[in-house]
């Protein structure tokens, strides 16, 4: 066993050494070699001569597609450093479903890195699985991670996760303007263009991402995916659901292994230390969920379509003509959060809502706030009428004994204030960061933030930032290198910043500036010192022959 291991370890480094850099241009040709010097000119020739382990390095530029397919297990395509390829594709040709489509339910592995992917008639980066295609054993696209891109416009869908398609990564993206297609008008059965769209696709991690004006949700989970988590994201203006744990889905997508009998929509999933506000429909909503919950989460909204800010619902599932089973959910926590309601005085403009039959098992909620502009928060157990109060709330269902009904006292960034009433009032949390990425200490903090603990993000995040800021190690930047290769590390910084060029006889110009403009400090070097700012997010300028860039920083002590 010991020799076996010992080969494996070899043959892994012997693969790692010979992984080869693929460099594509707008201004390539295909009949070159594909180097720095030489670049093919468009992606799916780089992908074609590329083998597993190879990374694939795009100029700076705009690529279109015709449906970027990639079938090959852990390739890596992303912006060649300091550069920021587009990549566009049609939304009214329905042959161009995708932008980018990981084709073959065999692909293990891979990254999507620093791209802005744009349009596809449906979706702009899908994963296939083989689901339906009548074979013994059934597999997806698994185990890719998208990581600092911009992900926009699309037809229907920004992402969509297929069955079996597990261990999908989002990090640090932003994803917006879902639905903008043809293929998402009433017509043709829309809207129905969620931000990211999971159908069983178990272990997904959705984390520091900016999510934002989604035709439908923002975030849902369904099929009986299991294990995923949506921790740290920025959710705003969505038309229907913030985060939906489970959904509506047809018995067809479920695992039919006999381990999920009951059809539940979610399972073992999490949905912690997220910022969602400005939805349609719930802010955090539970269909059909087992073993599932959410805690240290703020919400914000109004909920004027449907819902409420914290919901829950049996799920639907068509099993036949004759018979559509709705299992309720199980298991449920929901604590350390923060529910504002910022609806109306009408008899269904509930805080929380359970619908009828929607609730079984043992379910842990407590520890909330909850507050309805301008008046008590109301509360729909799915049996009373009128709504219920606070009070009665607590004594007829048993939950939010901790809880309160209270101003959580937040800013403008949905952040915590002095002598909020959330400080320290929290259950304890497994979480050990808060929305910010900041380590959670002592005890615990009622919703997203924890008070007091480090850096402050921006909510919404500064323009040239992607994600939510936390994690970012690359922005789109404002004017962007042609010539010159650049390299910004550390990021965050502590103390010195580091600025490393390609071209090593140049000597850049370094500024630092405040994230509303101010210019802190300048020097010529490739260093910068930073030790002396206070922790938050900066931009650092750099200027090499007349040319200029723009990097978002953050200084970290």
């Amino acid at each position: 066993m010991k020799k076996a291991t010992q080969l494996i370890t070899f043959i892994s480094i012997i693969n790692t050494l010979s992984a080869a850099n693929w460099y594509v241009a707008p201004n390539g040709n295909n009949n070159n070699p594909g180097t720095l010097s030489q670049p093919f000119k468009t992606i799916p020739k780089a992908i074609e001569v590329a083998v597993p382990g190879d990374i694939i390095e795009l100029r700076n530029g705009n690529y279109p597609s015709n449906e970027i397919r990639i079938s090959k297990s852990n390739l890596t395509i992303r912006s060649y450093i300091g550069e920021w390829a587009i990549i566009t594709a049609t939304t009214k040709v329905e042959d161009i479903s995708s932008c980018i489509w990981y084709d073959e339910p065999n692909v293990k592995g891979g990254t999507l890195e620093r791209l802005e992917i744009v349009g596809g008639y449906y979706y702009g980066v899908s994963f296939e699985t083989n689901w339906d295609w009548g074979l013994p054993t059934q597999n997806g696209a698994s185990n890719i991670t998208i990581r600092n891109c911009k992900i926009h416009d699309t037809g229907r869908d920004c992402i969509k996760i297929k069955p079996a398609c597990n261990n999908i990564q989002i990090l640090s993206s932003e994803i917006y303007n879902s639905g903008v297609g043809i293929s998402n008008s009433t017509a043709n059965g829309g809207p129905n263009a969620e931000g990211i769209d999971n159908v069983n696709g178990d272990g997904m991690v959705i984390r520091n991402c900016y999510i934002h004006d989604i035709s439908t949700s923002g975030v849902y989970v369904k099929g009986g995916a299991k294990n995923c988590i949506i921790e740290e994201n920025l959710i705003y203006r969505v038309q229907e659901g913030g985060i939906l744990l489970g959904f509506y889905t047809d018995s067809d997508f479920f695992d039919q292994d006999g381990t999920n009998p009951d059809y539940y929509e979610c399972q073992y999933s999490q949905a912690r230390n997220n910022i969602v506000y400005n939805t349609g429909g719930a802010g955090i909503g539970f269909f059909a969920a087992r073993n599932c919950s959410a805690y240290n989460n703020t919400v914000v909204t109004a909920s004027p379509n449907f819902h409420a800010p914290l919901y829950f619902s049996s799920g639907e599932i068509w099993i036949s003509n004759n018979l559509t089973l709705k299992p309720p959910n199980f298991n449920i926590e929901v604590y350390n959060n923060i529910f504002v309601d910022q609806g109306g005085n009408g008899d269904e403009d509930y805080t929380v809502q359970i619908r009828e039959g929607a609730l079984s098992g043992t379910n842990f909620i407590n520890y909330n706030i909850y507050q309805k502009i301008n008046q008590n928060a109301k509360f729909d157990d799915g049996i009373s009428w009128p709504a219920l109060t606070f009070s009665k709330w607590k004594s007829q269902l048993g939950f939010d004994a901790n809880s309160k009904d209270v101003s959580p006292m937040l800013d403008n960034n949905w952040h915590l204030t002095a002598g909020s009433p959330a400080i320290d009032a929290g259950y304890k949390s497994p979480a050990n960061k808060d929305y910010d990425a900041q380590p959670r200490s002592g005890n615990t903090d009622i919703g997203a933030d924890e008070y007091g603990n480090g850096m402050v993000l921006q909510v919404p995040p500064p323009a040239n930032f992607i994600g939510t800021g936390a994690n970012t190690t690359l922005s789109k930047v404002q004017e962007l290198f042609t010539t010159v290769s650049v390299d910004v590390y550390p990021n965050p910084v502590s103390e010195y910043i580091y600025v490393k060029l390609d071209e090593e006889n140049i000597i850049p110009k370094l500024a630092i500036s405040s994230i509303d403009g101010k210019q802190i400090k300048i020097i010529t070097g490739n260093k910068i010192r930073v030790e002396e700012l206070p922790n938050g997010l900066y931009f650092l300028s750099i200027w090499v022959n007349g040319a200029r860039a723009s990097v978002p920083i953050i200084v970290q002590h």
